[in-house]
């Protein structure tokens, strides 16, 4: 089904219709638009962050005549990467445990192109009953999490700045 209204703008412009969940090139790309459409919650953490910044770092910028391009460089975005952390670790989570959209849209369909891991366990779990391989299957995928969680708060030592100290703890 090629319907909707992406696919009508797309039709006016001369564009062919694309198969945005028919399509196994394109199925998984498409699971990851509605994972970007779910990003309101981290955008809600960079508001807090932006409004935690002390005012009087952005007067003693303007008073040394700092440009707004430097003032985002080198105030805004070092103020605000302890809130980069933790967004980072906890889309990378969430990207590692998909699997509402996989499941409920596709069911890991067209020709197994949005398989996820998570559909896989729940298959083995619930489809096929086989709850030792699952609970195998989940401990990889923890230790897999786990792993790249602390390569994570590794990197984050070059990079996390915070505001009370002369840079990274």
């Amino acid at each position: 089904m090629q319907d909707g209204v992406v696919n009508g703008l797309l039709s006016k412009l001369g564009i062919p219709k694309v198969g945005w969940l028919s399509d196994p090139s394109i199925a998984l790309f498409t699971l990851g638009l509605l994972t970007v459409w779910q990003f309101g919650s981290s955008m809600v953490l960079f508001l807090a962050g932006l409004q935690q910044i002390p005012n009087d770092l952005y007067e003693a910028a303007a008073i040394d005549g700092a440009s707004k391009p430097r003032v985002f460089f080198r105030i805004t975005i070092p103020m605000l990467t302890p809130i980069v952390l933790f967004n980072v670790i906890m889309q990378t989570v969430n990207a590692f445990q998909e699997f509402t959209g996989a499941f409920v849209i596709t069911n890991g369909g067209p020709m197994k192109s949005t398989y996820l891991y998570a559909v896989k366990l729940y298959e083995e779990a619930f489809r096929h009953f086989n709850m030792g391989y699952a609970s195998a299957l989940s401990w990889v995928l923890f230790v897999i999490i786990m792993l790249v969680t602390a390569a994570i708060f590794k990197s984050s030592e070059r990079w996390v700045h915070y505001e009370d100290g002369g840079g990274h703890r």
